[in-house]
């Protein structure tokens, strides 16, 4: 009996310590509960770095090769006449025999030339698609003493001379067949004229 009277009054002050929602004291007039933020949290977000626009770079100049020099054998002579020089005569021969152009030229200057020179004053050389001498001009070349004379009136064509070629190279054999480029000049007396040019095929 003393058991249960013991267990009534513990029972009892447990009651009573206990809290209920009726107990806990309201808010002071005119003050509210914070808001509970609904919003979630997120991390910052860095910018993507803006992209730049690249620097303008000036091309380098570049310098052109210098003109390789013309090849040549013929010589050169000190006092240049007023004319133009031609090759008249077959384009298409056979390696190993013998032809003939005309180197005629013509008098541009007012004035009618005279010109007395040598039977060989008018050299060639023979030039292949590379523009490599195959035929260079012959040097110690043996002419005849015989003098020639040569008058053009101005505005007019004159054969000076003939030139032969017999479609060889300098070592007097057969070119190979292709195209080839006849390349003639006077130089006589210290008069020169410019260079007259064939295209001739070899067969």
């Amino acid at each position: 009996m003393k058991n249960y009277l013991a267990l009534a009054v513990l029972m009892g002050g447990l009651a009573a310590a206990q809290t209920n929602v009726m107990n806990i004291p309201a808010l002071p007039p005119g003050k509210t509960a914070p808001a509970t933020s609904t919003t979630p949290v997120t991390s910052p977000v860095t910018p993507a770095p803006t992209p730049t626009a690249p620097t303008p770079t000036t091309p380098t100049p570049t310098t052109p090769a210098p003109a390789a020099p013309t090849v040549t054998t013929l010589p050169t002579g000190t006092t240049a006449l007023n004319v133009t020089a031609s090759l008249v005569g077959p384009d298409t021969v056979r390696a190993g025999e013998a032809n003939t152009w005309d180197f005629m030229i013509k008098n541009t200057s007012s004035a009618p030339l005279h010109l007395e020179h040598g039977a060989c004053d008018v050299r060639f050389e023979v030039l292949n698609a590379a523009g490599e001498v195959v035929r260079p001009d012959p040097k110690n070349t043996l002419c005849t003493m015989q003098l020639v004379i040569t008058d053009v009136q101005n505005g007019e064509e004159a054969t000076m001379q003939k030139i032969r070629w017999e479609g060889k190279d300098a070592q007097g054999n057969p070119v190979p067949a292709g195209t080839y480029t006849l390349r003639a000049k006077f130089v006589g007396g210290g008069n020169f004229t410019p260079p007259a040019t064939k295209q001739v095929t070899v067969q």
